[in-house]
């Protein structure tokens, strides 16, 4: 073979070769990425279950149907969204000094709660920030504006919702600080979590999706489906005004 065509098969396979080379890196970047990812996840479970968290909690998602006489086992919710749902903040305080946030026993429709144990500030920091990284890809951010005040027809259509179409507070308690008798009051139901002071402790974006498949979430819940006939057919629209309604209760 003659020194021109050695030149020519030389340009011709040079861009192949780098085309190989660059995709065998890439490849192998994204099985060292996929790697790390998973030995993270074993070391963020690892001291979540070291610390007894599984006794009481799943972390594996979406949520499954549990039969009814082995609900009984089940402490507390399923985390595997935790990210998706509970701000940062109210976590690290909330681990601190734990108290109730529904009237019944979970999984079950008899008052009571379940004693949760108080963990330290250092313990309660590291607890929290390793929850926000349990998240479900399908809960899209900035789904539901962060207005600094609802607008005043969105605000109307989600009071009429809240208190009327749905109503949500037959499940959830709510604090009402405007009343007829002038001095604040705490009306709702006990089945559901409490609504009081929800937006210091959820995610909008949680909500509204929580709202729209609720099944994918908790389907051991009574949470009504509303896109069912039986309930009231939530749209879009409704959806994003509870979410932000609910987000306005501090």
């Amino acid at each position: 073979m003659n020194f021109k065509k050695l030149c020519l098969l030389f340009i011709i396979l040079t861009p192949l070769i780098f085309t190989i080379e660059r995709k065998t890196i890439s490849e192998s970047k994204t099985f060292q990425q996929k790697k790390f990812e998973k030995d993270k996840k074993k070391t963020q479970e690892n001291l979540l279950f070291s610390l007894g968290c599984n006794s009481c909690h799943t972390f594996q998602g979406p949520s499954e149907i549990i039969p009814l006489n082995a609900r009984k086992k089940i402490k507390g919710p399923n985390l595997w969204i935790a990210g998706n749902k509970y701000q940062k903040k109210y976590l690290e305080a909330w681990l601190q000094k734990p108290t109730p946030i529904r009237g019944v026993i979970w999984g079950t429709m008899k008052k009571g709660a379940f004693q949760h144990p108080s963990l330290s500030s250092q313990k309660a920091k590291i607890i929290s920030s390793l929850l926000q990284n349990y998240k479900d890809l399908q809960i899209k951010m900035g789904t539901v504006p962060k207005w600094k005040k609802i607008p005043r027809r969105m605000l109307r259509k989600a009071r009429i919702l809240f208190q009327k179409k749905t109503p949500c507070y037959s499940c959830h308690k709510v604090y009402i600080r405007k009343t007829v008798y002038r001095t604040p009051i705490q009306v709702g139901g006990e089945s559901g979590p409490s609504f009081i002071n929800a937006g210091k402790r959820l995610k909008a974006d949680f909500i509204y999706f929580f709202l729209k498949n609720p099944k994918r979430y908790n389907p051991n819940g009574r949470m009504p489906v509303f896109g069912d006939k039986a309930f009231h057919v939530l749209t879009e629209t409704d959806m994003v005004a509870l979410s932000a309604y609910i987000m306005s209760f501090r």
